[in-house]
């Protein structure tokens, strides 16, 4: 089967898991009393009763709850289609509430903090994973074999959020702290940031370059080493891991072997015929790493108080009223984001080796 046919099939298949997540989440839709679901859509104000009415009678023509489930779910897939993922309203009690305004807006404008972190976490993690990988891989059993197995299993063992409590212990007086989560430096104004976001990708260090301000773009990039550090930890234990792995496993094939015995140099026979394999089921733990990833997210985004998606989530469970459409928006689109990042990997995996087509 050809590159393009086995792609074009992933993407098929993509319409079955999407919708599949969307039953999922209708299903805990479903799971709370219609009494909840109508309140979710009425103001957390006092209003008058011709108004709730109003009010009410608007949540359950929007949900449907008055038609078979079936119906339900169509109306429910044809609202999440056109961007109609609900609405977060104020603070009940009276507190400061995070966020006020429709949940997909507010995802939105809090993930790409989180894609930042992300970025950030991911190239480290490939950066140092592929270079240390293959060279404890390249040297089994030896002592550096050894750090790199306490080093992998520490990764595994230790929590995001101790490590990153830790850090922000030990190192966060030498780093920045004043741009995520606490605002922006004062007595300094600048046009790409409006109503507290900049523009246009809304992640402060690339529109900081974009803009030229490269002592701005320091300044938060500076922020994020420390929860970049914490996040990617994990990442970085389970590439190493893997990597080192498939290493081993490729220096004992025949073709190898065969290099070596015509003589050929041992970085190429490393770099042109080990390394390359010994990356392939990385590509595939990656997928399944991604998902802890996104978790780790949450975790961190609390911990330095950096105003993301995961933080986001965080506030539809706090402040004394549950958002829960916010739960759901926010539940629902990690998993998107996870279902098309494993389709991302396996079409890499398609690229590196052409023997892969399902």
């Amino acid at each position: 089967m050809e590159l393009k046919y086995y792609i074009i099939r992933r993407l098929l298949v993509l319409i079955p898991t999407l919708l599949g997540l969307l039953l999922l989440t209708f299903i805990m839709l479903n799971a709370l009393p219609q009494s909840y679901l109508i309140q979710q859509f009425i103001p957390q104000k006092v209003l008058s009763s011709a108004q709730r009415q109003a009010d009410t009678q608007l949540a359950i023509n929007t949900l449907g709850l008055n038609r078979p489930l079936p119906v339900q779910f169509l109306i429910y897939v044809n609202s999440i289609i056109h961007g109609n993922w609900g609405f977060m309203y104020p603070n009940a009690s009276g507190g400061t509430s995070f966020y006020t305004g429709p949940v997909l807006a507010g995802i939105f404008e809090y993930f790409p903090v989180t894609l930042e972190i992300a970025i950030f976490a991911v190239i480290f993690s490939i950066i140092l994973a592929i270079p240390l990988g293959t060279y404890i891989g390249s040297k089994p059993n030896s002592v550096s074999d050894q750090v790199g197995r306490v080093f992998s299993l520490s990764g595994y063992a230790m929590p995001t959020f101790f490590l990153a409590l830790l850090l922000q212990l030990i190192a966060s007086p030498y780093f920045p702290s004043y741009i995520y989560g606490q605002g922006y430096p004062k007595n300094v104004q600048y046009s790409f940031i409006q109503n507290g976001v900049s523009q246009p990708t809304h992640m402060l260090v690339f529109d900081a370059l974009l803009n030229g301000h490269f002592s701005l773009a320091l300044s938060a990039f500076g922020h994020l080493i420390l929860p970049v550090i914490a996040l990617s930890y994990g990442l970085l234990a389970g590439l190493l891991r893997f990597i080192r792995a498939g290493m081993v496993d490729a220096s004992n094939q025949e073709y190898v072997k065969t290099a070596r015995a015509k003589g050929v140099p041992e970085k190429q026979v490393l770099k042109k015929h080990v390394r390359k394999n010994a990356l392939l089921p990385s590509i595939t733990v990656f997928g399944l790493v991604f998902s802890s990833l996104l978790g780790g997210v949450v975790v961190i985004e609390e911990v330095y108080r950096i105003n993301g998606l995961g933080r986001f989530g965080i506030s539809t469970v706090s402040g004394g009223y549950i958002q829960f459409f916010g739960i759901l928006g926010t539940t629902l689109f990690f998993g998107i984001v996870l279902v098309l990042a494993n389709l991302i990997v396996d079409v890499l995996y398609a690229l590196m080796d052409p023997r892969i087509r399902y």
